[in-house]
């Protein structure tokens, strides 16, 4: 054997250390935890991390997907996430970017293609390519003497989909899973409980960051004064603190209304969300300085981005309003439903949309809304306040979307209830939320308003009767 067969053959046995190939091939150098997920997949077939935010998941997984790619023989790599778009705007935006960067370092070879769908494809017929969650039917589809599912955001993914993956982990797959852990079932979650002894377990807190623990500081990573705002803004035990910073799964209490899960599936299906249907607007006028004014604008199972303002009066919040529909409005929508909490500032607006000529002009029906009155359904809900959350509740459970809003989803999944006296569920109170979020649940306020269907009251002998 001459010197040079000698040096392909170290060259190799360097290959198959991930993080030699990381450093050498792709010009990355992988902190920590980072090197711990690499060389995880090196001798363990099933590796699920559960972890808080910016922690380089996504970068992790395009380390893995390349040298997997490159380094072994009949390889596909199969990517997925909760969403197709998760595939496309994070990993293989991250994937795309690392081959380029490294290509132009040392010639990888391979035909990269925009679609994720289409992939990256070399000339022995190894491949990465990714596939959505809607088709369960290709995850089962895929084969290769070495292949590797990398499947983020994976607390999300249906079970179906791990279903169907299954069948090819019996003939050696590897499977990546990675993922906030924001619900207490399915597959992901298992991993780290009662299946276990199957995986090979990595959490990842936030405060494990390179540029929190002082190993070296790394651009766009976590750190300390993130974490710190973020225990200040949530609160160190929320669910939201405990999934997106530590890392942990949200152990949310039985008196939550809608769970972190509900509410993160409703973000990631927001892009592909349907807008068939009429438009819809609901308004919560803000009652204090440091509050909103939330316009909230809703068609079909899409909730679109709200308007806000602060300060604003009563004939400035019905121009806002005006202005929103004539941006939304379409020539098929013979009419436009608002509907506006009137309890305290809300009564001025809604007088305001009532008598404005452009109003009438663009078939808009005010619909009044007093929170406090009964319940639609007094046998269920101590007031309409209640029902309206929990009408929220199923309106996610339904396919609802909402947009990626911090403040909208801690809004939400900070709403409790309790039963009353005659065992019907009554929402916490504005005031307890306040002390809660350290403001008005605004926002979710103008959702739960734009999504109800209002039976109309009469008043009848002084009481609102439904008709």
């Amino acid at each position: 054997m001459d010197h040079s067969e000698q040096e392909i053959l170290a060259l190799a046995d360097s290959l198959a250390d991930p993080v030699f190939f990381a450093e050498h091939v792709l010009g990355v150098e992988p902190w920590s935890k980072q090197k711990e997920i690499l060389r995880a997949v090196q001798h363990h077939n099933r590796i699920a991390v559960r972890s808080g935010h910016k922690v380089s998941k996504s970068h992790s997984m395009a380390v893995l997907a390349l040298w997997w790619a490159i380094t072994m023989p009949d390889a596909r790599v199969a990517l997925t996430s909760a969403s197709f778009q998760q595939v496309v705007k994070i990993l293989w935006r991250e994937i795309s970017g690392m081959y380029r960067k490294a290509d132009l370092r040392v010639p990888l070879g391979g035909q990269l293609y925009r679609d994720p769908s289409s992939g990256l494809i070399f000339p022995n017929g190894n491949e990465i390519f990714g596939f959505s969650t809607d088709q369960p039917e290709r995850a089962a589809g895929i084969s290769a003497a070495n292949l590797l599912y990398i499947v983020d955001e994976a607390s999300g993914v249906q079970e179906n989909v791990f279903e169907a993956m299954e069948g090819n982990m019996a003939a050696g797959a590897k499977m990546v899973l990675t993922s906030n852990p924001t619900r207490m079932v399915g597959t992901f979650f298992d991993a780290f409980h009662s299946k276990s002894k199957y995986w090979k377990c990595i959490h990842i807190s936030s405060r494990n960051s390179p540029n929190v623990t002082g190993e070296r500081k790394i651009p766009g990573l976590a750190g300390p004064e993130w974490i710190k705002e973020k225990a200040e803004e949530w609160g160190e035990g929320s669910p939201m603190f405990q999934v997106r910073v530590e890392g942990n799964f949200p152990g949310q209490g039985d008196n939550s209304v809608i769970g972190l899960a509900l509410a993160t599936e409703a973000k990631i299906r927001w892009a592909n969300a349907s807008t068939m249907g009429p438009l819809r607007i609901g308004v919560d006028v803000a009652r204090y300085g440091e509050d909103e004014t939330v316009i909230q604008p809703v068609r079909g199972f899409k909730a679109l981005e709200p308007v806000t303002g602060l300060n604003m009066n009563g004939q400035q919040v019905a121009a806002k309003v005006m202005e929103t529909i004539e941006r939304l409005k379409r020539p098929t929508d013979d009419k436009v439903y608002v509907k506006i909490d009137i309890i305290g500032l809300g009564a001025s607006p809604a007088d305001f949309l009532g008598v404005m000529d452009r109003a009438k002009d663009s078939g808009v029906v005010v619909r009044p809304v007093n929170v406090a009155n009964a319940s639609d359904k007094p046998e269920i809900y101590a007031d309409l306040r209640s029902q309206l959350c929990f009408d929220l509740k199923e309106w996610f459970e339904a396919g609802g979307a909402i947009p990626d809003d911090e403040k909208l989803i801690q809004e939400i999944v900070a709403a409790t209830y309790e039963l009353d006296a005659k065992g019907r569920n009554r929402v916490l109170g504005k005031k307890a939320e306040r002390k809660l979020l350290g403001r008005s649940p605004d926002r979710r306020n103008a959702l739960e308003l734009a999504i109800y269907e209002a039976r109309p009251r009469r008043t009848i002998g002084g009481q609102q009767i439904l008709m």
